[in-house]
């Protein structure tokens, strides 16, 4: 076989190989990040659920935050949760406020 085919048959398998190996291990790498154990921890002994321990827009952005009574918000029809007037979709459900 020629040199200059063996030369181009290694290079497409490396450029087709390299990707994919890179992204497994950017995905294994992300996966021994995930702490579970210490959110498991943390929701047992603050009594929490998960959900309630995820960021909102609202602890992001304190100083763009303001406390607001209940006459100023809407309440959702499809879960009841409690929504700004100046929005178009529910926080927690996401579906349309009339």
């Amino acid at each position: 076989m020629n040199v200059e085919l063996l030369f181009r048959l290694a290079l497409a398998t490396f450029v087709i190989v390299a990707p994919t190996a890179l992204f497994l291990g950017l995905w294994h790498g992300l996966h021994a990040l995930r702490d579970d154990r210490l959110l498991a921890q943390v929701t047992a002994e603050t009594g929490h659920r998960k959900a309630d321990l995820a960021p909102t827009l609202g602890d992001l952005f304190p100083t763009a935050r303001r406390e607001r009574t209940a006459v100023d918000l809407v309440a959702c029809g499809a879960c009841g949760a409690p929504n700004p007037p100046d929005v178009r979709f529910c926080h927690d459900c996401l579906s349309r406020l009339d």
